[in-house]
């Protein structure tokens, strides 16, 4: 157990924990003492603390709200069932950052009325005492209670004897503030409270509370009467409460992941400072607002559908990747592991994200499938790619009786141009030959590269044998224009073979046959030519004049 855990669980004094932190919403913790004192619920809710002080249930959580509202200490007495147990309830707020709460602690019970003064005050966890200050700057204690012996080592007969016995304990570094508030309080006759700290006797340091009440005298000097009480497992659990606050704000604040919540409907209902650095917005500027603001329409579906699960199953879900928007328009990928933010029943109260930016993994994973399906010469897409799309093609124009045209175009006197200027002119001419038949082709068509000089293109459809030859005509006309390489002019011409689905062939292979066997009925024509397939022996062919 965290020592300061059990300082807590295990002190003397009835104490508990009220969390302020959401909106109209109370945890409640407990320590044993508590527990076992006012009989505790086995939940932690504002019922089961109403539950705890049944004749004074309006009174105590008025001044839980009024003690988180006000930022103030709050006491009141409370009573048992039986109304012969009265106990003094102190309630003190506890803030750091966006963490709010209530501290609340049980005194003894007060003895009955008519015992002396002495026995009574000896019965409370701190002690009363009564602080002159007279018109020369002299302090003086005419009162001081038993307990100050316990608490700081000095008997009361030294206290009333000297009062630095006693005062000069204070920590040096709160003296002077102690002091000069006490100062206040006498110039305007006001009540004085202070935290502060002070050293036994044997060198332990204790925090202290105090309360006094101010009265003038007739000779102009200053009578406090309060109550110090040692406030040292307060501070202690305070301070355990800030250090694990501060832990989890550095680990949020300084991780490299953004950390962020959602509701139910996708609201963003925290985002860690990073989110700028990572993704460019003010975090005030995406705060409050729904997912759908910086997520790729694409994935937001997908990505509802994920959040949804968690609320529903209340387990985590394992990664999502998405794309989301960077202040500067660009998309990033990223991807999260979601998980469920649990109440105390078990429900899911926020859906929690851990997100990471993967869009360099991303791109390297395009770039290698790019690389996997594209010539590397030309980029177009290379023998794999093309014959796979080429069959999804055919697949679909089959289902919905749709027409499409091959083509096969294999470059006329290539060779030579390796053969007299080398391989570095021959790649940068079929380069310069992929770049113009991608401008003479439409959006919907396709080319690529299956080797060599050999190009092939699918034209969507639908598309009729006339249209087929007049693009395969344009390319022709295309390919033969001369090509400016760092050579001068280079020309070559290409031999265009078409063939028509389902005219032709039903089956890709059938269909690559035909092209491929027209396209060396162009060669054989004189090559510079297209020629649709025929299964007789009158192809038709075009070079400028068709033949059909």
């Amino acid at each position: 157990m965290h020592p300061y855990r059990a300082l807590f669980e295990q002190s003397g004094t009835p104490l508990f924990v009220v969390e302020r932190s959401a909106p109209d919403a109370m945890n409640v913790y407990a320590n044993a003492a508590f527990r076992r004192v006012v009989g505790w619920a086995a939940d932690n809710s504002e019922m089961a603390l109403a539950n705890c002080f049944p004749l004074d249930v309006t009174n105590v959580l008025a001044a839980v709200q009024a003690c988180d509202q006000q930022q103030a200490v709050q006491e009141l007495m409370v009573t048992w069932a039986d109304a012969s147990r009265r106990w003094q309830l102190q309630l003190s707020p506890v803030v750091d950052g966006e963490y709010r709460a209530v501290y609340g602690a049980l005194h003894q019970p007060a003895l009955p009325f008519g015992e002396s003064l002495d026995a009574l005050l000896s019965q409370l966890p701190g002690f009363i005492y009564q602080l002159h200050y007279s018109r020369t700057g002299t302090w003086r204690y005419t009162y001081v209670g038993q307990r100050v012996e316990e608490m700081f080592g000095v008997s009361v007969e030294e206290a009333l004897a000297d009062a630095q016995t006693l005062l000069a304990n204070i920590h040096p570094g709160d003296r002077d503030a102690v002091i000069e508030s006490s100062l206040e309080s006498a110039r305007t006759m006001t009540p004085w409270k202070q935290e502060f700290r002070m050293f036994h006797r044997r060198g332990e340091m204790l925090w202290v509370e105090a309360s006094d009440q101010p009265r003038r005298e007739p000779d102009g000097s200053v009578l406090w009467t309060g109550y110090a009480n040692d406030i040292t497992q307060r501070k202690a659990l305070e301070s355990a409460l800030k250090s694990s606050e501060q832990r989890f704000r550095q680990l949020v604040e300084q991780a490299n992941d953004i950390i962020y919540t959602l509701s139910a409907d996708g609201t963003m209902t925290y985002i860690s400072p990073n989110w700028q650095r990572i993704l460019g917005h003010e975090v005030s500027d995406v705060l409050g607002r729904n997912m759908s603001a910086v997520l790729h329409p694409e994935d937001l579906e997908a990505c509802r559908r994920y959040i949804e699960k968690v609320f529903v199953t209340a387990e985590p879900q394992g990664l999502i990747e998405y794309r989301v928007q960077h202040a500067n328009g660009e998309w990033r990928w990223h991807f999260t592991n979601g998980a469920p933010l649990l109440d105390d029943q078990g429900n899911v109260t926020s859906f929690l994200g851990i997100s990471h930016d993967i869009t360099p993994r991303r791109e390297m994973e395009q770039r290698v499938l790019h690389l996997a399906q594209h010539d590397t010469l030309t980029d177009l897409p290379n023998r794999a790619m093309f014959f796979d799309e080429l069959g999804q093609a055919l697949a679909k124009a089959l289902r919905s009786d749709g027409q499409l045209a091959f083509l096969f175009i294999d470059l006329d006197n290539f060779k030579p141009v390796n053969d007299r200027w080398g391989h570095g002119v021959g790649d940068q001419l079929l380069k310069d030959v992929a770049q113009r038949m991608r401008c003479r082709l439409r959006g919907t068509d396709m080319v690529g590269r299956i080797g060599g000089d050999e190009f092939v293109a699918l034209l969507g459809g639908p598309v009729m044998e006339e249209e087929a030859l007049a693009v395969a005509n344009q390319l022709c006309r295309a390919l033969a224009e001369p090509f400016a390489l760092t050579v001068g002019d280079v020309r070559v011409s290409a031999s265009i073979g078409v063939a028509l689905f389902p005219q032709h062939a039903r089956d890709e292979a059938s269909l690559i046959h035909c092209a491929d066997q027209a396209m060396y009925h162009a060669k054989a024509q004189g090559r510079n030519r297209a020629v649709l397939y025929s299964a007789g022996a009158s192809d038709r062919a075009v070079c400028g004049e068709p033949t059909y």
